[in-house]
C-alpha cells in the first residue's frame, strides 16, 4: 500500500498560524489597562438589569423613562396597584415625582388586548360585560365544559 503524500509546507504554515493566534490571545488576556472584551463576553456588562427589591407584598423596581430620566416602579400586591415615580435632581434637594398610578386588578383578567390608556373603570366594565356573556350564546367565561345548549325545538 502506498502512503498518501503530505503537503509539508501547508502543514507547517497551519501550525505557525495556530501558534501565532495563540500568542495573540495570550497577549490580549495578559494586558492590563484599557477596556477588555472579556467582561462583556462573560455577561459582566454594566447594562445588566437591576434586581427587584421587595417584601411584605410591596416591590420596588428601577425604571428608565427616557435616555436621561430615571425613577422607579412600586407594585403593591395587596392593594393591586402599580405606581411610577420619576427622580428629579434639583440644586437644593432631589425630588421624587409621581408620574402615574393605576389599579391593576382588572387589567390582569384581560386577554388579547392592546391599547394606549383605558381607565381601570373601563377595564372593569369590559370584564363585567364579558363575564355576563352575550344573550343567546354560550358564556365564554364559563369553563364548565358541559354542552347543555338546546336548539329552538327543545332537543339537544
Amino acid at each position: 500500500m502506498r502512503r498518501p503524500r503530505r503537503n509539508r509546507p501547508v502543514v507547517i504554515a497551519l501550525y505557525l498560524n495556530a501558534i501565532l493566534l495563540a500568542g495573540i490571545l495570550c497577549a490580549l488576556l495578559a494586558r492590563s489597562g484599557g477596556s477588555s472584551f472579556l467582561p462583556a463576553a462573560f455577561g459582566g456588562s454594566t447594562l445588566a438589569p437591576q434586581p427587584i427589591a421587595g417584601g411584605a407584598n410591596l416591590y420596588l423596581m428601577p425604571a428608565q423613562f427616557s435616555a436621561n430620566t430615571w425613577g422607579c416602579y412600586i407594585l403593591d400586591i395587596d392593594a393591586q396597584t402599580l405606581c411610577a415615580y420619576r427622580y428629579l435632581p434639583n440644586n437644593s434637594a432631589a425630588d421624587l415625582q409621581l408620574v402615574a398610578a393605576r389599579k391593576i386588578t382588572y387589567d390582569r383578567r384581560l386577554t388579547n388586548f392592546n391599547s394606549s390608556n383605558p381607565s381601570w373603570q373601563d377595564v372593569k366594565q369590559w370584564v363585567d360585560q364579558a363575564a355576563q356573556g352575550i344573550r343567546g350564546q354560550p358564556n365564554p367565561a364559563d369553563h364548565s365544559g358541559s354542552n347543555t345548549e338546546k336548539t329552538p325545538s327543545g332537543n339537544k
